[in-house]
């Protein structure tokens, strides 16, 4: 009888899925938010971080309650800046800021499943792709556009497997608000300690490197569009 009954609901759910997604429409959204390290990464590093995040989902039209599409993420470990002496062809110009920052970019092929039509609509994200941890130091002086110098410091990749759960509220025609949680497993990666970063007067820049696991949990708030 229960046998029976679950494939009722699910052969109904699915006309129903079925039904209303025959002009499914593909979203771009982005919102901005806090990435929360786990597990080693917690451990090694412990802070909490600025994120900002950006999916797109477009129909499988064979599958109409599934979307494909990506996911990108944003966020800055920590920065450094400071004035030091420099030597230019620029006149008059015998000071700069270096800046030295460290950030970290998400990159995430991603399969949505979003079966209802409704003015709220709930959707699950399972996501395989791979997180950059780049520290960068560039120089930088008053009067002069471009950077008088740029410094790739450190760089690491790691692979990252996660998901997402969100909630999607339609304003107006094409818009919505959007409640996004993220949760990435992330590989082994060697990343620059912010904390540990430092700049001499003339410009030498010196760090400490940390190596661990680097899973996150993000919470996002954000709106987007549907097209």
């Amino acid at each position: 009888m229960r046998t029976t009954a679950l494939s009722l609901l699910l052969g109904t759910a699915s006309l129903t899925a079925a039904q209303e997604n025959d002009d499914f429409q593909g979203t771009l959204g982005g919102g901005l938010g806090i990435s929360i390290p786990t597990g080693d990464f917690d451990r090694y590093w412990g802070k909490n971080m600025f994120q900002v995040g950006a999916h797109l989902g477009f129909p499988l039209r064979r599958v109409p309650v599934l979307q494909g599409g990506f996911s990108f993420g944003f966020s800055v470990m920590g920065s450094e800046d400071k004035t030091v002496p420099i030597t230019t062809n620029y006149p008059g110009i015998t000071q700069g800021t270096l800046t030295t920052r460290c950030k970290v970019f998400s990159y995430h092929p991603l399969l949505r499943l979003s079966p209802l039509r409704g003015r709220i609509r709930p959707y699950v994200d399972g996501m395989v792709g791979f997180r950059q941890f780049s520290t960068v130091s560039k120089m930088t002086a008053e009067g002069v556009e471009e950077n008088i110098s740029k410094e790739r410091n450190e760089t690491d990749l790691a692979f990252s497997t996660g998901w997402a759960a969100g909630v999607m509220v339609t304003l107006g025609e094409i818009a919505y608000a959007e409640l996004r949680v993220e949760r990435f497993d992330s590989g082994e990666a060697t990343y620059v300690d912010a904390q540990s970063v430092t700049v001499s007067d003339q410009g030498a820049v010196s760090f400490n490197t940390l190596t661990s696991n680097t899973d996150v949990t993000n919470i996002m708030v954000g709106i987007g569009v549907r097209f």
